[in-house]
């Protein structure tokens, strides 16, 4: 027998109440309708802090305080191959500590050329060199470090040396959790390159591309170059934490040849500058000689712009997150953003970064 028609119609009415209840439990959609991944605990949040003096601004204090940002991971000093051996540059000076309650995570970034440079015998020296310089730095900071990271693009053929190394730095960091960036083909042939010994990875989820001259062409982040390494990272044999690009550059280009990458410069500023002229989208032409930021522009040369902004970035951490949640299922991680400047959040505005930040978990 059917049901009275004011019975069958209520029974419709809870049978679509719950079926919404039940998608928006399992997702929430954000104001441009795309659906932010929610499965596990939000990831704590960090920045990379990458110049060579700790000494934060009021913007930038604010944006640690009001993103509820956790961790700063500072970068304390490169190890570069100068005059014939291993040599610490740009030792970071302390003038400044973070607010209260943020750690600080120290960084220090390993060229691979030392590592194709740097007999085997003094890999122990190295590592003591590297742990004495980063308990000093952090002194100043109030303490000793729970984790040290190691940033290193190595290959298959500095494998070996850099994974001594870091067993050596272990064996001096008693104590101290050891984590190591991790870039996207390390993680796809990562049967040449090794998994290297330590308690977990950042995947630093840019520089995807060369340098070239080509207008479409993008380093920094590329959908389309992204994708083709996505895959392995379910299954990779470390807890995986992420960083994510939120920087923007300009590539100095003479006669369709990248002369060098001015990282230094502001692209927001060329738009005012009267020596610049657009020529399209991204880029300007010089009207005359002169110089930028220490780099001489010829007459003629130009400037391609790469920038991420809050709609690349957010796409970032939209095609990342799935495939982080599926490697480990519910398990904490942190997403660290690269990098803390004032130029850096005036692009995107802390609104745009908290959705950035809450679409990876």
């Amino acid at each position: 027998m059917d049901p009275p028609i004011g019975l069958a119609h209520s029974g419709r009415v809870i049978r679509v109440l719950l079926a919404v209840l039940v998608l928006l439990a399992a997702c929430a959609r954000t104001s441009d309708g795309e659906e932010e991944h929610r499965d596990g605990p939000p990831a704590q949040r960090a920045f990379y802090y990458w110049r060579t003096t700790l000494r934060l601004s009021d913007a930038e204090r604010r944006a640690v305080t009001e993103l509820g940002v956790a961790r700063i991971y500072l970068r304390m000093f490169d190890v570069v191959w100068q005059d014939g051996a291993a040599a610490q540059v740009g030792v970071v000076a302390v003038e400044d500590r973070p607010p209260t309650g943020v750690e600080v995570v120290p960084v220090v970034f390993v060229r691979d050329e030392v590592l194709r440079r740097l007999p085997r015998k003094q890999l122990p020296e190295l590592a003591q060199r590297t742990w004495d310089t980063v308990a000093e730095r952090m002194k100043l900071l109030g303490g000793a470090p729970r984790e040290l990271q190691l940033d290193c693009d190595w290959t298959d053929s500095t494998r070996d040396a850099y994974f001594d190394l870091v067993r050596r730095v272990r064996e001096l960091a008693r104590g101290v959790a050891l984590s190591a960036t991790i870039r996207l083909h390390q993680i796809k042939y990562r049967e040449r390159t090794g998994v290297p010994p330590v308690d977990r990875g950042m995947l630093m989820f840019y520089n995807m591309g060369k340098l070239v001259a080509d207008r479409e062409a993008r380093a920094i982040f590329d959908a389309g170059t992204a994708e083709k390494y996505l895959a392995r990272i379910a299954d990779y044999p470390l807890p995986l934490d992420a960083a994510l690009p939120i920087w923007a550059w300009a590539l100095h280009v003479r006669d369709d040849r990248v002369v060098e990458l001015l990282q230094r410069t502001d692209p927001d500023d060329l738009a005012r500058a009267d020596f610049l002229r657009p020529d399209g989208p991204d880029r300007y032409v010089a009207t005359r000689t002169t110089f930028l930021d220490g780099a001489m522009l010829r007459e003629g040369d130009q400037l391609k712009v790469e920038a991420m902004g809050p709609a690349e970035a957010l796409a970032a951490a939209r095609m990342l997150a799935p495939r982080l949640a599926a490697a480990l299922p519910g398990a904490p991680r942190t997403v660290s953003l690269f990098d803390l400047s004032e130029r850096n959040l005036r692009r995107h505005g802390k609104d745009q970064l908290d959705q950035v930040f809450r679409a990876v978990r």
